[in-house]
């Protein structure tokens, strides 16, 4: 979480889940060669967000899903939030799937995923980078 430092996901949990209402798609690449698609999205409101799919991510989910919305025809969008600091994220469920309890875990399946908007989460090559050793003192 760029908020907070905590960390959401892990780079090994990226997975790409394609969707055509994407008003574009490209391909980055991480630390390590591996290829990231990054969707930009436009939401009812106007405001764009680029996004990175993921199968898994350490995020609370906050209110039932919106089955009359989603970017990802045949799954509902729910709240998703960082649970430390609350910093807002997206997370997808199929849409056949009932209602769950808010404010708890976002249940994994292989049916979820998660939408991470970018310029809300840290690359791990960049966290890295900001971890630091303490010096040694000695009297």
């Amino acid at each position: 979480c760029r908020a907070c430092g905590h960390e959401v996901a892990r780079g090994t949990d990226i997975h790409f889940v394609p969707s055509r209402l994407a008003l574009s798609s490209r391909n980055d690449t991480s630390v390590g060669g591996r290829r990231i698609h990054v969707q930009l999205f436009e939401n009812p409101h106007g405001y764009q967000f680029e996004v990175i799919t993921f199968r898994r991510a350490d995020v609370m989910k906050h209110w039932p899903a919106d089955r009359h919305f989603s970017w990802y025809p045949g799954y509902s969008w729910t709240m998703a939030t960082c649970p430390r600091c609350k910093t807002h994220l997206w997370a997808f469920q199929p849409s056949s799937w009932p209602d769950t309890i808010t404010n708890s875990k976002f249940e994994e399946s292989e049916s979820t995923f998660l939408a991470l908007i970018t310029n809300r989460i840290l690359r791990e090559d960049f966290a890295s980078s900001l971890l630091m050793t303490p010096k040694s003192f000695t009297s």
